[in-house]
């Protein structure tokens, strides 16, 4: 039996955005929206770190393994809009700069705009804005079994929830765990594909 997974808080954040920083180092996507520089490890786990502080925390749904080998930011359905004040808008640029230069700042702006285009508007459901594994423990399981058991706390509470991937290999994953994809979108000609999925609600 897997352990069960634990709710990060204040104290644990830091971890967490350290491990979906690890485990997005050669996601197509992250790739073409980072910078290109000896700065990239560094930016992208800023912008990590940055998510999962203004995101994650405030949504009360941000999840790890208890070794932190896993983490899942998870947006609960009063956030899953992912609407921002114009201050909260403003904090998030110096993370965005680190992330992707001022160079990719368009890359950035054009994801935003192409997963905000295809996030389903309803029913209510928790997002999946992201999920990963320290590259150390993947191939073990340790994924998916944070993926089920976030999934069996979600059907608990009869909703649906939705996911964009970002990687073709990890279609096999969502799918076995009743995901379907529902859309394939890119944000422009030069960047790879991403996938939106959709988990009907479950009793």
């Amino acid at each position: 039996m897997a352990p069960e997974p634990l709710r990060a808080n204040a104290a644990n954040c830091t971890r967490a955005g350290e491990t979906l920083a690890a485990a997005f180092a050669d996601d197509p996507v992250t790739c073409w929206m980072g910078r290109r520089d000896g700065k990239r490890d560094a930016g992208r786990r800023q912008m990590f770190g940055f998510l999962v502080a203004n995101l994650g925390l405030p949504g009360n749904e941000l999840w790890t393994t208890p070794d932190f080998s896993a983490a899942a930011l998870w947006v609960p359905p009063e956030r899953a809009d992912l609407k921002q004040s114009l201050w909260q808008e403003l904090k998030m640029i110096p993370a965005m700069i680190a992330f992707a230069g001022f160079g990719g700042l368009s890359r950035v702006n054009d994801f935003r705009k192409v997963t905000e285009r295809h996030h389903p508007k309803g029913p209510p459901h928790f997002y999946l804005m992201t999920i990963g594994v320290d590259p150390k423990f993947q191939g073990h399981g340790v994924g998916s079994a944070l993926l089920e058991a976030n999934l069996r706390t979600i059907d608990t509470k009869g909703l649906p929830a939705y996911l964009e991937s970002s990687s073709p290999k990890n279609l096999p994953l969502y799918l076995r765990h009743g995901f379907e994809v529902v859309s394939e979108f890119s944000p422009r000609q030069d960047a790879p594909p991403l996938w939106g999925m959709w988990r009907e609600a479950r009793s």
